[in-house]
Order: structure tokens, then C-alpha cells, then sequence
């Protein structure tokens, strides 16, 4: 059996969402062999954990100024001071 599912979250009512999780999960009680008992959610038998996600270094502090990376420029300055060209 192949299923092929489109369905918009934004558009769609709530309803239609949980008659078809109802849906798919009377086809996963079928497909491992047990009774399907609607109104019941049925345990699940093993989870997968994803691995934790890392936050990426933010470009902003919580108050929504940027953040600009420490660069030294000390051998700049020095240059810029002395004559020379950066």
C-alpha cells in the first residue's frame, strides 16, 4: 500500500489534522498486527531521540543589537600610526 498525503497546516481546520493522525495511527496498529481502539492513543513501542540540537552562535544580544566578533587589530593600528599602509 502507498500513501501519498498533502496537507495544509495553515488552511486546514484542527478536525481534519487529528482525523488524520486518527488515521495513520490505525494504519501503524495494522500494520503491527494489533486492535485498533479509537479515542485511545496507543503507546509507543520504542523512540527515537534525536541528538540535541547546538544553538549557532547568535548575530544578537537578547536586547537585538549585533554582535561583532573580536578581530585584533593592534598590527593595523600600528601601521595606520607609523605611515604606513593597511
Amino acid at each position: 500500500m502507498q500513501v501519498n498525503l498533502s496537507f495544509d497546516t495553515e488552511n486546514e481546520k484542527v478536525d481534519n489534522l487529528k482525523k488524520l493522525v486518527e488515521a495513520l495511527e490505525q494504519l501503524i496498529a495494522h500494520r503491527e498486527g494489533r486492535s485498533y481502539q479509537p479515542g485511545q492513543r496507543q503507546a509507543q513501542t520504542s523512540t527515537v531521540s534525536a541528538p540535541p540540537e547546538q544553538k549557532p552562535a547568535s548575530s544578537q544580544t537578547a536586547g537585538g543589537c549585533r554582535v561583532i566578533p573580536y578581530e585584533d587589530m593592534s598590527g593595523k593600528m600600528a601601521s595606520i600610526f607609523s605611515g604606513g599602509r593597511a
